[in-house]
């Protein structure tokens, strides 16, 4: 059976939370890397790394412009 995700985006949406909550809940990493070195751009880094905010414990995902 197939699983659906519902986002709720009355007052909009930040990429780098969805990108965060869609590798937290099972969305490959490695899978993402490779469809952005695919995009054939330079200029970024791409960081991931676990955050904690009070008791959330949190995947947070970054685009570093050089």
């Amino acid at each position: 059976m197939g699983r659906t995700l519902y986002l709720q985006c009355d007052y909009g949406i930040s990429g780098d939370m969805v990108v965060g909550a869609l590798l937290d809940v099972g969305a490959s990493e490695d899978g993402l890397r490779a469809a952005l070195r695919s995009l054939h751009l330079a200029g970024y880094e791409i960081r991931v790394t676990r955050k904690l905010a009070g008791a959330l414990d949190a995947c947070d995902f970054d685009v570093v412009v050089d």
